[in-house]
């Protein structure tokens, strides 16, 4: 015979498996059924309560429907947005000198180095003289921006050093 304790026990635990497929079935229906062969597939549910005012229906094994069933498809015309390729591209033309100047100060990245110059921020890159061009030095830099640069330091435009000079 079983104490009333470890039937109650045993109940909880029982309960607590049921719960857990509950939620395991529920997930995976709302990540696809986890078929992961790429096709959708419906996951029969059953219904033991039901919405305030409506009858029970236990039992029921038919899907709800969505909304999504019954989308269409998005039109083509002039208000779909389309991808212009060579929006934000550089080199479709020479790169311009340009000189800039200022007192250069660190980035938020360590190594890095910028400098305001008539309220932009630009990120320095380049081969230039690091006793001439470092944190807290006045200069004068000459070169061009490469706004398609891709570096580790995130911050202003960048500006490929071809020169640089002392300013103070």
């Amino acid at each position: 015979m079983q104490t009333p304790n470890l039937r109650i026990r045993q109940l909880t635990r029982l309960a607590a498996a049921v719960m857990s497929g509950v939620l395991m079935t529920g997930a995976l229906a709302a990540c696809g059924g986890g078929q992961g062969g790429g096709e959708e597939t419906a996951t029969p549910t059953t219904t033991s309560e039901a919405p305030t005012g409506a009858p029970a229906e236990t039992g029921s094994t038919e899907p709800e429907p969505t909304d999504t069933e019954e989308s269409e498809p998005m039109p083509d015309d002039e208000t779909t947005p389309r991808l212009d390729p060579s929006a934000g591209s550089d080199k479709s033309g020479p790169k311009s000198e340009m000189t800039i100047g200022g007192t250069v100060e660190s980035g938020v990245e360590s190594g890095c180095l910028i400098l305001e110059h008539k309220g932009t921020v630009y990120g320095i890159f380049g081969e230039y003289d690091e006793s001439v061009v470092y944190a807290g030095a006045e200069v004068t830099l000459h070169g061009h921006t490469d706004p398609g640069m891709m570096s580790f330091c995130q911050q202003g435009t960048p500006f490929v050093v071809e020169e640089a000079e002392s300013a103070g």
